[in-house]
């Protein structure tokens, strides 16, 4: 919360700056890179021919220029060694910033200055592409631009959109194939805290896809790169410098067509005062005077079986001192989602050649969904359910935050920044559903109403040095980040009967005995705590013209603290309201909050008690070193340019946990290991615009905390316990890529790439069985696995087919993979592709842009194929036993008008098509999910 409070004040500060006048004059700004290698060029000179007035660019290339009048001007690039370029026609207007991007040759005996006519440059894309031209390694991405064009609303959205990328419930990253935990994900340059309780991701549905400048796969790995990944690196970038004074603001409204304005439709509980923030209000805290451990409440409910008055006097006020108000259901009729948001950028002269950047951001966003499901589970054959319901999910999300993000500019050669991020995201999802459980012979009734509040803040100082000998570079950074993941009052409530007693009410499932069971009726809370620490040193020298050698180190420092309570309701023997705490037999959702009454927590009804165990708290620590050199060079072979990028880093890291098992006994985990990871890649350029691209590499992928956590927890939905596995141990990864790219245009690119990977000591989850239920967990597989495939990308103007098609872009991105690994469940062996790996992605974009009225229209279409989402056990049936998630085919469309200079309308429609997300087994299906189509409706204004 102190980062939170930070943020908003320095947010506050900002909006409060004047910025509604500026002088009637205009900037010119822009970059100059080197025409062969793509890096900025620092030092370069910047003329306006007809004023004289000029600047040199700084570390990053770039340059700016105020105070300009509106008016056509030619400007002159010059460096030292290239050859000059003159660029004419450069259009200033009043306010406005022209956006001159150039590109510098090295001088030839025959050169002559170049002569060009301005144009503008706004294509993020192509800067991207541009980026991606001269990278190191192989690496996909998507811009601002192109974000802002879709109908994408987080960063998880907006990443399904990038080669070989497939998004998993909607928050998580698969990155070829290969599930989340395989990958790693930075913010600005720095490691990002886990935000979930049971997997090593970060879930990317509460980082605002606006907050974005930008954000790259690296899928190949040089010694620069952190080594904890196989399927890719996620780097997330925010704003650094404005382009000059603005002022954003946006709203939108949306429907969804599953809930929005549907009467009495959206299934609602009791809450609290400030859930309109995502921030509860206390209403769901455990009250004060409660046990404050688990051996506490043993103690207490010892002394009232021996007959302790005191003490039953205070378990029975227990029971009336929650919030049992919060029991209260019923339906209501969902708004319309909204969201708003402002943003605010300037960037100041402060002296001669100084400059400081600022960009802040808030937004704000309520919307609610209503998802339509069922759920099942089979036995022995893919006739026989194990249980089976239908029923509804009922969502609201709220989130909220804000970025300040701050850069200086000392001159030519250094840059300071500072920047923020802060984001709250909060969930309430309240949960029904009515069927048979045959195993037993019961007819159920499940209810679960549950609010997770969660928060990220992530830090970042870093600064970029020129030094004065060799145009060398020294890079540095320093990160925090803190994410908190808070659920108080998880209720969870069973309603049941006989199967054969058709017609007759549905009895609560409280517990007969002392300890009772929480996943029946109960009340869990938990809290996670993780936190990330980084610090990062670059050095590079170019030791010749073409030679560069790279150094650098890295220390990391990773915690992360869990605590959950389970408390259960239980009820007495001789319970005489058992008889009223009952519902009918029909699927009209009960009012639940006349069976928590405060007059029902007596000893001779219901109580209090509590199944929570000591593995249900851990903490842990990961402690990281790390060193790296490489080197950086070209070479001609027969004519062609050849470029050689190796080197190889060195980790080493030291994994602790501290808890204890099922069963009580302490548990220990200390994993030191040292690893050289090597790494080669090779840049062939048959021409300008051609690469081909080899790379060789070996990573890692630890285990995650929670994966050595052997913490058990019973998910309410799919009726399974997820437990974590101490003896784990580290996969290492081999990794080989070949990559063919050819850059048509700027901003167009048609590409080809073969990968192989393979992992020893893969780490999947897989099924434990017991007598009573089925434990999912994870477990290293044997022997080696194995991932492979193809990806084909296309990224071509249309204008080559006929010229009335000049305006449309398509953006067409796929790849087929295939994988196979073996896990042993107990002593059966299962021999299977990769858990959550399909074995297509699809992605496709087609862009229209009418250049005189300005319209921009995209439709998106994103498709996958079936991949296992869930283990299930090995020889309950004679073909394949696991759980399977169908293709579905999403399609989006949106719109953007802008209306005069300062507005802008969007129209964005989003899942066109409605296709239910179905599970299925051997056939038979086990879950399906059907969350309505939406639309929203925005407006947009920007004063600069």
């Amino acid at each position: 919360m102190k980062h939170f409070g930070t943020s908003v004040a320095i947010l506050l500060v900002t909006f409060m700056t004047p910025v509604l006048v500026w002088a009637q004059t205009g900037i010119i700004a822009g970059k100059v890179t080197d025409g062969e290698s793509g890096e900025p060029l620092r030092g370069a000179t910047v003329q306006v021919v007809e004023n004289k007035k000029g600047a040199y660019t700084d570390t990053k290339g770039t340059f700016r220029i105020k105070n300009i009048a509106p008016g056509s001007y030619t400007l002159k690039f010059s460096y030292v060694g290239y050859s000059m370029k003159t660029v004419e026609k450069v259009a200033v207007t009043a306010d406005k910033t022209a956006t001159i991007n150039v590109v510098l040759s090295v001088t030839k005996s025959s050169a002559k200055e170049v002569v060009v006519e301005a144009t503008r440059v706004n294509d993020n894309a192509a800067a991207l592409l541009a980026t991606r031209k001269n990278a190191a390694q192989v690496s996909d991405g998507i811009g601002r631009e192109e974000i802002s064009k879709l109908a994408d609303s987080d960063a998880g959205q907006s990443l399904k959109r990038v080669s070989g990328v497939t998004l998993v419930d909607n928050k998580f990253v698969y990155v070829r194939g290969v599930s989340d935990r395989y990958s790693n994900t930075t913010l600005n340059g720095a490691s990002l805290a886990s935000t979930e309780p049971d997997k090593k991701s970060f879930a990317f549905d509460m980082f605002p896809s606006e907050l974005l400048e930008n954000a790259n796969v690296a899928k190949s790995f040089t010694p620069d790169l952190p080594g904890n990944f196989a399927g890719g690196l996620v780097q997330l970038n925010t704003i650094d410098f404005p382009s000059g004074t603005s002022v954003k603001f946006s709203a939108s409204s949306g429907y969804n067509d599953n809930v929005t304005l549907k009467t009495d439709r959206f299934l609602m509980t009791e809450g609290g005062k400030t859930d309109w923030l995502g921030i509860d209000d206390g209403s769901r805290a455990l009250p004060a005077g409660f046990p404050a451990s688990r051996l506490e409440m043993n103690e207490l409910l010892r002394d009232v079986r021996a007959g302790n008055q005191e003490s039953i006097d205070r378990l029975n006020g227990l029971g009336r001192s929650f919030h049992n108000n919060l029991w209260s259901t019923g339906s209501t009729t969902a708004a319309p989602n909204g969201s708003f948001g402002v943003t605010y950028s300037d960037l100041f002269s402060t002296g001669e050649s100084d400059q400081f950047g600022l960009v802040a951001s808030m937004s704000y966003g309520n919307s609610y969904g209503l998802n339509n499901i069922v759920r099942g589970g089979l036995l022995a054959n893919p006739q026989d359910y194990l249980f089976r319901f239908q029923g509804t999910q009922a969502s609201r999300s709220v989130s909220w935050g804000g970025l300040v993000n701050m850069a200086y500019r000392i001159g030519t050669s250094t840059t300071i920044s500072f920047k923020n991020v802060y984001n709250r995201s909060s969930d309430f999802e309240n949960v029904y559903l009515s069927g048979e459980n045959y195993a037993q012979s019961i007819v159920q009734r499940l209810f679960s109403f549950q609010f997770v509040d969660k928060t990220l803040y992530s830090g970042t100082v870093s600064g970029e040095h020129n030094l004065p000998f060799n145009n060398a570079l020294v890079d540095w950074r320093v990160g925090y980040s803190q994410s908190e993941r808070d659920e108080p009052d998880f209720r969870r409530l069973q309603f049941m009967r006989n199967t054969a007693d058709s017609g007759q009410p549905l009895f609560a499932a409280f517990d007969l005995t002392p300890q009772g069971a929480g996943s029946r009726a109960g009340r869990f809370f938990s809290n996670l705590q993780d936190n990330a620490i980084t610090g990062g040193l670059n050095f590079q020298l170019p030791v010749t013209t073409d030679l560069k050698i790279k150094v650098g180190g890295l220390v990391e420092n990773r915690s992360r603290v869990f605590k959950a309570r389970s408390i259960t309701i239980v009820q007495s023997f001789d319970n005489d309201m058992a008889d009223k705490m009952v519902i009918p037999d029909n699927d009209v959702v009960p009012d639940l909050s006349p069976i928590f009454a405060d007059s029902n927590y007596s000893t001779n009804r219901l109580s209090y008690s509590e199944d929570s165990k000591l593995s249900d708290t851990y903490d842990a620590q990961e402690n990281l070193v790390a060193g790296y050199a490489m080197v950086d060079f070209p070479v001609s072979i027969a004519g062609v340019d050849v470029r050689f990028i190796t080197g190889a880093r060195i980790e080493k890291s030291i994994q602790r946990l501290n808890s204890f098992s099922v069963t009580d006994n302490p548990v220990h985990v200390d994993q030191d290991l040292l690893d050289v990871l090597p790494s080669l890649n090779v840049v062939v350029k048959p021409s300008d615009l051609i690469n081909v691209r080899l790379s060789a590499s070996q990573t890692l992928a630890r285990p995650s905390l929670r994966e050595f956590a052997p913490f058990q927890f019973f998910d309410f939905q799919q009726q399974a316990t997820i437990a974590g596995n101490p003896n784990l141990r580290r996969t290492l990864i081999q990794n080989y890529d070949v990559r063919f790219e050819y850059f048509t245009a700027p901003g167009q690119v048609l590409s080809a790439s073969l990968f192989y990977k393979r992992f020893d000591n893969a780490i999947e989850e897989t099924l434990f069985p017991q007598q009573s239920e089925v434990v999912r967990s994870f477990a290293n597989a044997s022997g080696a696995a194995h991932n492979y495939g193809v990806e084909l990308e296309i990224r071509q103007g249309l204008g080559f087919i006929a010229n009335p098609l000049n305006n449309f872009m398509l953006s067409l991105n796929a790849a087929l993979i295939r994988s196979e690994l073996t896990v042993f469940q107990a002593t059966v062996q299962d021999t299977r592709p990769m858990w959550g790996q399909s074995p297509y992605t699809i992605n496709l974009a087609l862009y229209y842009v009418n250049p005189d009225s300005r319209t921009s229209v995209t439709l998106g279409y994103n498709t996958y194929g079936k991949r296992i989402i869930q283990v299930n056990q090995v020889g309950t049936f004679q073909g394949n036993p696991h759980v399977y998630e169908l293709p579905r085919d999403l399609v989006d469309f949106s719109i953007i008008q802008p209306v005069g200079e300062s507005w802008e309308i969007k129209l964005a429609v989003r899942d066109l098509l409605n296709q239910p997300l179905k599970w299925e087994q051997e056939g038979s299906l086990v879950q399906s999910n059907l969350r309505g189509r939406s639309v929203s409706l925005g407006f947009g204004y920007k004063i600069q």
